[in-house]
């Protein structure tokens, strides 16, 4: 039997009882009901069973009946039930406020069904429900059976997986960041004791459980399969579809990665995009090499990411496979359909935009949310960053693509920048001025900054400081403030001061320009080459 007490009391003619104390212990689980018809019925009863009796054992004396009570808590019995109007009329009160104490169901059982009446319509109800827990989970084996058979490579596998299943789920990969996770509020202690053991395994959580599931193809652990269920019982037939399940996921995740990471085809594909990159084979040549291969490189409009470690190091070969097969079995690529391969600089990624539209924003926040685990592992092997390229509409913008993503990693490390994830747009401005002659730089700085500089030649530090925070929140009040930690009031009240100094009005798109130019130059003669 797995039902709970509050689930039992729904049950007629259970139902005509009355619970009287311990409404705090209804969620307990009754595996089996038993009468209580021994003095030493204490040292026989069974965790999870339901105790029946006419009190017989208990009338003569509520302290012994008291300690019977305590013993039988702890032995983890699921409740009592007395049938009154033999040898009690009504259950004394210190044996309900001790009840009410330990949380233990004290029940008054109506007199004029018998006990196997009882026991009868609970076992009856059980079978029931059994029989169709298992039909559901028959169906659900036909289900996965299904999909195994006709997978789709552009579906999300984990949410499809969840909708076969009917429970949330999360997808743990093997260094233990989380892949996917339906359920809401469920992301603290969602790693609780990690590192895990590969094994399946069932833990409590919140009022139901968790099955834990490794995700496992031949010797390749993929990570675990975390399936939340609604309720504590326990039925082998669930368990054996779970691992179903994560052997589908297993299987689907190890085909992704082979078909995608296939040495012979990465080997051909890094060849032909440095061919094509160093001028040495036409768009076509590259588009039909890769469609030859199977790979559609360009189905709309696209961006490119480069992905490096930095610094670079030897032991970055290793961690750059690792993120490599990550970036292929994630639901997001999956999505967004996206193809990944190995150059010299690191990884080159096309992503794919829903619609013609610039989602760098999305993808950056995805990107440093997947990987921020591996940030400042420089150690290790580096740190990854992403360099973003603007959005192409045309499969001949792909080199101009990869060009932006080189040029935003190239000023970066120029300007000292630490962006986890940097976009092309927000060092464009630096790209298109950066071979103006220093001297050039200077002489401008000097002109339009002059008013903001003291007597003995150093630059007051507030307003500049003010005036940079403006320009790089691109003349925004409230972000310069928050940059600054101060309020709104005062940085308009600079602001305003420095437009009188200056002779601008930050309203024209001139004066703007003329800034962003200044603090784009002031940049790159702080951080010249030596």
């Amino acid at each position: 039997m797995q039902l709970t007490v509050q689930e039992a009391l729904a049950v007629y003619p259970l139902s005509e009882a009355r619970l009287v104390a311990g409404a705090g212990g209804t969620s307990r689980l009754m595996k089996s009901v038993n009468v209580m018809d021994a003095p030493d019925i204490a040292d026989w009863v069974k965790s999870g069973e339901m105790l029946f009796t006419t009190a017989f054992l208990m009338k003569d004396n509520q302290e012994e009946a008291i300690k019977l009570m305590r013993k039988l808590n702890e032995r983890g019995c699921a409740g009592m039930g007395v049938k009154l109007g033999r040898f009690w009329d009504v259950i004394p009160q210190v044996i309900i406020e001790e009840a009410d104490r330990l949380q233990f169901p004290l029940l008054e059982l109506p007199f004029e069904f018998t006990f196997s009446d009882q026991m009868n319509a609970l076992f009856q109800v059980e079978h029931e429900r059994s029989t169709k827990l298992l039909q559901s989970v028959l169906s659900k084996q036909k289900q996965l059976m299904q999909f195994a058979l006709h997978q789709d490579s552009h579906v999300n596998v984990f949410a499809v997986l969840e909708t076969i299943l009917k429970y949330p789920v999360a997808i743990i990969g093997s260094r233990g960041h989380v892949l996917y996770n339906s359920g809401e509020g469920r992301e603290d202690g969602l790693l609780q004791g990690w590192p895990w053991k590969i094994a399946l395994t069932r833990v409590k959580w919140n009022q139901g459980s968790c099955y834990r599931v490794p995700i496992m193809q031949r010797d390749e652990h993929y990570g675990f399969l975390l399936v939340f269920t609604d309720t504590a019982i326990q039925l082998k037939e669930e368990e054996e579809l779970f691992q179903q399940a994560a052997e589908v996921l297993a299987f689907h995740m190890d085909t992704t990665y082979r078909e995608h990471i296939n040495p012979g085809i990465q080997d051909k594909m890094r060849t032909l995009v440095s061919e094509h990159l160093g001028r040495r084979i036409t768009l076509t040549d590259l588009v039909q090499g890769a469609e030859h291969l199977g790979i559609n490189l360009f189905p709309g409009p696209y961006q490119c990411v480069l992905t490096t470690l930095e610094p670079q190091a030897f032991s970055s070969e290793k961690r750059l496979a690792q993120i490599h097969q990550e970036l292929q079995y994630n639901p997001l690529m999956q999505l967004f359909p996206s193809q990944h391969f190995r150059v010299e600089e690191g990884i080159l990624s096309i992503y794919a935009c829903p619609s013609e539209r610039d989602y760098g924003e999305e993808l950056s926040a995805f990107l440093m949310n997947r990987f921020e685990d591996m940030a400042g592992l420089a150690s290790s092997g580096g740190s990854p960053r992403f360099w973003i390229s603007n959005i192409k509409l045309k499969p001949d913008s792909f080199r101009e693509a990869y060009q932006e993503a080189a040029e935003t990693r190239k000023l970066a490390k120029r300007f000292g920048m630490g962006h986890m994830a940097l976009q092309f747009h927000t060092v464009e401005f630096a790209y298109v001025f950066q071979h103006v002659p220093e001297q050039i730089m200077e002489t401008y700085c000097h002109k339009v900054l002059e008013p903001l500089t003291i007597r003995d030649g150093d630059p007051n530090q507030v307003l500049m400081n003010t005036l940079e925070a403006f320009v790089e929140n691109d003349g925004l009040i409230n972000e310069a403030a928050r940059q600054l930690y101060v309020h709104r009031n005062t940085v308009t009240y600079r602001m305003d001061k420095i437009g009188s100094m200056l002779q601008m009005d930050f309203k024209k798109t001139n004066d703007l320009l003329k800034l962003k130019m200044v603090f784009t130059f002031r940049k790159f003669l702080k951080h010249k080459p030596s």
